[in-house]
């Protein structure tokens, strides 16, 4: 029985990762558009959009790192479920060595957003 899980996460797991990789990509256009929406719009002073900004990282579960006076930024680890496969793909060792990496060498995704002025 094994075997037959072992088999067929492994090809599950590569097909994952791909879609994983697309998403991420889908992924942070989402956020580089909220913050090009943000930090355009004229009708905000910059503590405004700074909350703003805040915000979609709190509901995105994102750990605020360092906040400056016209910057913030945040940090999240994302745990892959294609690895996660591909781990219990080769024979569970690969699962073991997945958690261990993405408990304690892994790093966060970093979202930073700064606000930009214009010179009139």
């Amino acid at each position: 029985m094994n075997t037959i899980i072992m088999i067929f996460a492994l090809p599950i797991g590569i097909y994952l990762l791909m879609q994983e990789k697309k998403s991420m990509q889908k992924y942070q256009a989402i956020f580089d558009d909220f913050y090009q929406k943000v930090n355009t719009d004229s009708s905000l002073n910059t503590q405004e959009k700074l909350n703003l900004l805040e915000k979609m990282l709190y509901q995105n579960n994102y750990k605020i790192t360092k906040k400056e006076k016209n910057s913030v930024t945040g940090e999240k680890k994302i745990f892959s479920i294609g690895w996660l496969f591909i781990g219990i793909g080769t024979f569970y060792v690969g699962l073991i060595f997945y958690i261990l990496y993405y408990l304690y060498m892994q790093k966060p995704h970093v979202v930073n957003f700064m606000l930009y002025y214009k010179k009139i």
